[in-house]
């Protein structure tokens, strides 16, 4: 077994106790590289920052009271000093080894499970056999990675990403050391969103890099997983986190943010986000485009595409390849939290709306906007649609004989 594993313990650094010998005894695992963490400001730090680690081992009984004064820490923005503090603030797709000097209770230990499914342990420590400890934390490891061995990509995904990160940022700052700078103050001259900007521009080459990346490559070429899933709600669930991202608190507005205008009428912000950002006054739109869409009038669809569906399952495919010009369809929704087959019908001659980023009533736009947003390539494939429909140009019509002697078998 091969990787790096947290060991998260204020015990670790004290002579001669268990956890020190039990640190130890894990360290000469030749194939593990171990980091000792006595803080839970460390902790926090590393996790954060550290995201190809196998497993967090990490002690339930934290005294975290030596540095609660410490001037040291006054400027840290911190989770919290206690285990339960991290777990609720910090996602964590490594195993989470809880370790403790007794028995927890069953409702914490259900809490925990729900909120990392599959991923966390807990286990009261044996201070009288460290050989027994170890070997017991080794297999206990060994066996999460055998159990999930589909996990292994996204960690070495991880290791891929970090080494990208580091070229590209080394790559830039040989071009130009201020090269924040030189985006931002291009973004903003144009009117832009120069933070936006900034973190496009860098993905884009991110995802350049990672493309190109051979290793990377090869992992997921080789990749079988004979496990069969086939629950429908979980493809569901993947597919609808692939189309829609959830919205952080104070999310700036962008292109793709879904908008509940009322119980029956949602909206799809179609504007630019060249022209949504407001840092040129004067520039600054006071109305927003939306492809809306009517809740109910998708249901209605929903249920005709149904029955074609029960009489011919593989229509299946051709209502969600969008093969009709002047209609869109957004597959599993979210109309609400936790609704996953739920179709969005747009139509493209009479859903389209202009509504004003400030009404009559004081009201900002913002208001009415939902907790996801449509991604992209999905957002550009819409708007995209939705440009060439208004911009389809008849030519006149040639007769079916001249169709029928192009397509005659010539003698």
């Amino acid at each position: 077994m091969e990787g790096v594993i947290l060991f998260a313990d204020n015990n670790v650094f004290t002579a001669n106790s268990f956890e020190n010998k039990l640190f130890t005894k894990l360290s000469q695992e030749q194939t593990l590289t171990v980091l000792p963490i006595c803080t839970l400001p460390d902790l926090e730090a590393t996790i954060k920052t550290a995201s190809t680690y196998k497993a967090l081992v990490l002690d339930w009984n934290f005294n975290n009271s030596v540095h609660e004064n410490d001037d040291d820490f006054e400027d840290l923005d911190l989770v919290g000093n206690t285990p339960e503090n991290i777990l609720d603030s910090l996602d964590i797709y490594s195993l989470i080894y809880v370790y403790s000097q007794n028995q927890i209770p069953q409702e914490i230990q259900d809490k925990y499970s729900q909120r990392f499914p599959n991923k966390i342990q807990f286990n009261v420590k044996n201070a009288a056999n460290i050989d027994q400890e170890c070997a017991r934390i080794q297999h206990d490891i060994q066996l999460f990675c055998t159990t999930y061995p589909h996990m292994e990509i996204p960690y070495l995904w991880s290791q891929s990403i970090n080494s990208s990160v580091q070229k590209i940022f080394n790559e830039l700052e040989s071009a130009n050391s201020f090269w924040i700078k030189e985006i931002r103050d291009t973004a903003i001259a144009d009117g832009g969103d120069a933070t936006s900007e900034i973190i496009d521009m860098f993905n884009n080459l991110l995802n350049e890099d990672l493309i190109q990346n051979n290793k990377l490559r090869e992992i997921l070429d080789n990749f079988n997983y004979n496990e069969d899933d086939t629950n429908e709600e979980k493809t569901a669930r993947l597919y609808q986190r692939i189309y829609y991202s959830k919205l952080n608190e104070n999310a700036p507005i962008m292109t793709g943010d879904i908008f509940k205008f009322s119980e029956e009428e949602f909206g799809i912000l179609i504007t630019p986000e060249c022209e949504l950002a407001d840092k040129l006054k004067e520039r600054a739109r006071t109305f927003y485009d939306f492809l809306v869409i009517n809740k109910t009038s998708s249901a209605n669809y929903q249920k005709t595409k149904q029955t074609s569906f029960n009489k011919n399952p593989n229509s299946a495919k051709e209502i969600f390849n969008n093969g009709v010009v002047s209609r869109h369809v957004l597959i599993s929704f979210p109309f609400a939290d936790n609704v996953y087959n739920q179709i969005a019908l747009i139509e493209f001659n009479t859903d389209f709306r202009t509504m004003p980023k400030i009404d009559s009533s004081n009201h900002h736009i913002l208001e009415c906007r939902t907790n996801y947003k449509l991604n992209a390539p999905y957002i550009h494939q819409l708007r995209q649609r939705f440009v060439s429909y208004f911009g389809k140009y008849g030519v006149p019509a040639i007769p079916n004989s001249l169709r029928e002697y192009n397509l005659k078998q010539q003698e």
